[in-house]
């Protein structure tokens, strides 16, 4: 297993009014990634609560799947990233109460392709 950081990792997530909805952008490219190779796609902040998820792939190969994660808590798991898609994906409330990467972690196959998470949040503060 390996971890793999994508270029978004050095963003900065915006932290703005409370209780505004927000979105991060994450965007990696995969070559060849391993199952369960970890993918550290962007650092959430503490005092976030994540809501849901938007992903957008250009598919990843045959039965690639992520299990998705903001630290040890999974936001949703078995997400199908084989084939070309966008989605939204509401998920239950979680509050971040450290700062944490939002990652996937590669199930299913080996994954080669474009694959971009972006987390919908609020600003709680902490």
């Amino acid at each position: 297993m390996a971890t793999i950081k994508a270029p978004s990792m050095a963003d900065r997530i915006y932290i703005g009014a409370a209780g505004n909805l927000s979105v991060a952008e994450s965007k990696v490219v995969l070559a060849g990634a391993a199952v369960n190779d970890v993918v550290e796609m962007v650092e959430m902040p503490i005092g976030l609560k994540v809501v849901g998820l938007r992903i957008v792939t250009d598919g990843l190969g045959n039965n690639v799947t992520v299990d998705i994660k903001a630290g040890n808590t999974v936001l949703k798991a078995g997400v199908d990233v084989a084939t070309a898609n966008a989605t939204i994906i509401p998920i239950v409330p979680a509050y971040l109460d450290e700062k944490v990467p939002l990652t996937a972690t590669i199930k299913g196959a080996p994954a080669t392709g474009e694959l971009a998470i972006m987390p919908e949040y609020t600003v709680i503060g902490y």
